[in-house]
């Protein structure tokens, strides 16, 4: 009985402990020390509940194609997750998310793309990413999960990703410039017009 009792006063000391760590965390101050560390441009970090909320966040010629561009991104870790699984689990939501002007060749761009307002889940274990709940509503959006192992040949694991285009947007320059190009190096096929599927 007593060492029933001794391990229920340990549990309820450490998740006391982990409820407090979690309240107490300097959410924005960790968000803007991971971003100067990723070297991406915003113009402030505000705290949000449970995390933080970055505005006008710009990561300048990703791949060295385009920018990608949020007017909000927030981004909510899931500490007591992360503690009991030895990973990194946060949820993310954005707004005003938009993929700027591509350059296909040095001399050649052509028009981005809005993704519009979204949410995630990302979860990270060493070199894996897990991205589910993949929701976007913009000119191109996204739908699904996506799971990426880096130390792979061929890093996309697992995909059930659809990329839709809204009626009446110019879709052609991307459909011809970047789609088979990534078809070269991604499973992506063409389902109906304006309809993508990313699939393994």
């Amino acid at each position: 009985m007593k060492m029933i009792r001794l391990c229920l006063k340990i549990t309820l000391f450490i998740v006391a402990f982990i409820a407090a760590a979690w309240f107490f965390m300097p959410w924005r101050s960790l968000g803007e020390y991971a971003l100067r560390a990723g070297g991406v441009a915003y113009s402030s970090v505000k705290s949000a509940s449970g995390g933080f909320s970055v505005e006008n966040l710009r990561a300048h010629k990703l791949n060295g194609m385009a920018d990608l561009s949020f007017r909000t991104l927030t981004v909510v870790p899931d500490a007591f997750y992360s503690l009991l699984s030895f990973s990194l689990l946060c949820r993310m939501s954005f707004t005003d998310c938009s993929l700027g002007e591509i350059a296909v060749t040095p001399l050649k761009k052509i028009p981005g793309m809005g993704f519009g307002d979204g949410r995630l889940t990302v979860s990270a274990w060493r070199k894996t990413i897990l991205l589910e709940g993949v929701r976007s509503n913009g000119d191109l959006s996204v739908n699904g999960d996506l799971f990426i192992d880096l130390s792979a040949e061929r890093p996309i694991q697992r995909a059930a990703l659809t990329l839709n285009v809204k009626p009446g947007v110019n879709f052609e320059p991307l459909e011809k410039e970047v789609l088979p190009f990534l078809q070269n190096i991604m499973p992506l096929e063409q389902e109906g017009q304006g309809r993508w599927v990313l699939r393994r």
